[in-house]
């Protein structure tokens, strides 16, 4: 799967806390067999609305203005938390179609993102090799 591919999960699970809820995610980048994935939001809540970078908002995350690309909302893709998909997890959701092919959002748009991402202090090191490494084949 590419980077930049945009996936509708109908029960996305997050790592933290276990809750579970409908969410567009973001592919960054493989990491083994497995996938290293964003989450979305249209909630601004404390966040900026300046398009781009906001590494320094309270919640860290790259803002992308309704319109701006393939979002028909505003829509905020949060860097305070990295999420690692199992490949065979995922590949089940989407045979059972719990998982949908949304879109694919543009390379120079996703370098932005990734880039944005390589500076979150969320990030952990062992995922920041196989992101540089996706960022410099972009």
């Amino acid at each position: 799967m590419n980077s930049g591919t945009i996936l509708y999960d109908k029960e996305f699970q997050f790592s933290n806390n276990g809750v579970i809820i409908d969410k567009l995610i973001i592919v960054l980048c493989e990491f083994g067999i497995n996938f290293l994935v964003l989450s979305t939001t249209s909630q601004q809540h404390s966040k900026n609305k300046t398009a781009g970078c906001q590494i320094k908002d309270r919640q860290p995350n790259y803002f992308l203005p309704q319109g701006s690309c393939w979002f028909n909302k505003d829509t905020w893709v949060e860097l305070s938390e990295f999420h690692e998909m199992d490949f065979y997890i995922l590949e089940q959701k989407k045979a059972d179609r719990i998982v949908l092919h949304r879109s694919v959002l543009p390379t120079e748009l996703m370098k932005d993102i990734i880039k944005c991402a390589l500076t979150s202090e969320d990030i952990e090191g062992f995922y920041l090799k196989e992101l540089e490494k996706t960022y410099n084949k972009m």
